[in-house]
């Protein structure tokens, strides 16, 4: 029998504005003495007002190459060195190739995500991609939390609203996908009453936004807590059946249908969460969802994600979501057929 623990990561989080003025003092106070900097150019210019002065100047800096490959895991590996502490400036790939490079050169490591596009800061896990095509090609599962996660609002509010509207997406992932696994007879325990409350905060937060460019300051606070804290320690408490279902299965199908995506991940997620309402007949639901979508601005029809109906394009992906070894689907839709999802999909049209 698999024994499946309770993750619980980070051991330390900070959402404040100015932590990051703070950040050559606090690797003093943890006793750091060889700190190296994942980020990249562009982080490196949108950030560095945010840091201390010559933080970048005063530091060895990896520049990562763009996407969590295993190639690029062991190039940054090998340039460690004598490193007792990996400090990550950026977003969902190079955070996700951090978790990999430490776990895998056993030092410590701190988080800091630039832009607020979905939880990958704080889970233990790793979406790895192909060199050639960047397909989604392999998980990792990490043993080691994130020890250390600093979010600075300022930071973050100046970033383009897609990212944002990611982060948005992926969280509404959490309640639509993982309350197909929690809200089931077997699901039972206190520690899953915790995963159920989560996702439910997940949701009743997000669904408070209604104007990005109008945000209050606590609320864009609150807002951060969810997409980074509450979203994370879904994946945590709900262990096995904290897995993404349709949502994401529909924005692994799309990727491999469309060589170059129209949108962000969590706004491709987030059109799967209708895809996913569609499947399930929730009509209403669906309405609802449309509705505080167009409202934001994320994806509501097909042609938002440069698709049309009843194409060859629309097919892919509905294989993709129904294949035999998509165990996320097949555990939660019995017999889940390629035409069911080609006819949800196809709904969506406008």
């Amino acid at each position: 029998m698999k024994w499946e623990p309770v993750r619980l990561s980070p051991v330390e989080y900070v959402n404040e504005v100015g932590i990051l003025k703070q950040i050559n003092q606090i690797i003093s106070e943890k006793n750091y003495l060889e700190p190296v900097i994942l980020t990249d150019d562009r982080v490196i210019q949108v950030s560095k007002s945010f840091l201390p002065n010559s933080f970048y100047e005063h530091h060895r800096v990896i520049i990562f190459k763009g996407h969590a490959t295993y190639a690029e895991i062991d190039r940054i590996v090998s340039l460690l060195e004598s490193a007792d502490v990996l400090v990550a400036l950026g977003g969902g790939q190079l955070l996700d190739t951090a978790k990999s490079v430490v776990n895998k050169g056993n030092i410590d490591f701190i988080n800091i995500p630039t832009i607020a596009s979905n939880c990958a800061a704080i889970t233990t896990k790793s979406m790895i991609y192909s060199e050639e095509n960047h397909e989604l090609v392999g998980r990792q599962r990490h043993n080691k939390p994130v020890q250390l996660v600093l979010v600075d609002p300022l930071l973050l509010k100046h970033t383009p609203t897609s990212y944002l509207l990611s982060g948005i997406g992926d969280t509404l992932a959490k309640y639509y996908e993982i309350r197909r696994r929690l809200y089931v007879p077997e699901a039972q325990g206190a520690v899953l009453d915790i995963a159920r409350t989560t996702i439910e905060i997940a949701k009743e937060r997000t669904l408070e936004i209604n104007d990005l460019n109008q945000i209050d300051d606590q609320t864009f606070v609150n807002l951060l807590d969810t997409i980074f804290l509450v979203a994370a320690s879904v994946d945590g408490f709900a262990a096995t059946r904290g897995r993404s279902v349709a949502a994401h299965s529909f924005h692994n199908g799309y990727l491999k249908a469309i060589d170059h995506p129209a949108k962000t991940h969590g706004e491709i997620v987030a059109f799967g969460i209708l895809v996913q309402l569609a499947i399930e007949n929730e009509k209403a639901e669906l309405a609802k969802m449309k509705k505080f979508y167009q409202t934001l601005g994320l994806p509501t029809q097909l042609a938002d994600l440069h698709l049309s109906a009843q194409t060859e394009t629309i097919h892919i992906i509905a294989k993709s979501i129904t294949a035999s070894d998509n165990d996320r689907i097949q555990t939660v839709y019995h017999n889940l057929t390629e035409q069911t999802v080609y006819a949800a999909i196809n709904s969506l049209a406008g």
